[in-house]
């Protein structure tokens, strides 16, 4: 099984973490990509940062934590189509890990 799930908490580290999924997908194209989006980064998700890996590469999950969206008075409907709202983030990076994917944190 090829999976993984990259853990975006800080704005500046978007740009790499969309890398990151292009180059593990370009060599494990059957593999799954789930990114994990919380803490100050959530607020990249209104920014139009995420649209080119939203709209490219339609394999890879994006997650939003609840509780960070919160913190930072957003909601559901300011995030992109496709963002899938989550409790915690902490918590499905951790059930991720335990159903076997690779953790990577840009």
């Amino acid at each position: 099984m090829s999976n993984v799930v990259i853990h975006v908490d800080e704005p500046q580290k978007v740009a790499m973490a969309i890398g990151n999924s292009r180059n593990f997908l370009a060599l494990r194209s059957t593999g799954t990509v789930v990114i994990v989006v919380n803490g100050p980064a959530i607020t990249t998700l209104t920014t139009g940062a995420w649209d080119v890996l939203l709209t490219e590469l339609p394999q890879v999950e994006v997650d939003a934590c609840q509780n960070a969206m919160r913190s930072h008075q957003l909601t559901a409907a300011d995030l992109p189509t496709g963002v899938i709202v989550v409790p915690a983030g902490v918590v499905r990076l951790v059930e991720l890990q335990e159903q076997g994917y690779a953790y990577l944190k840009p």
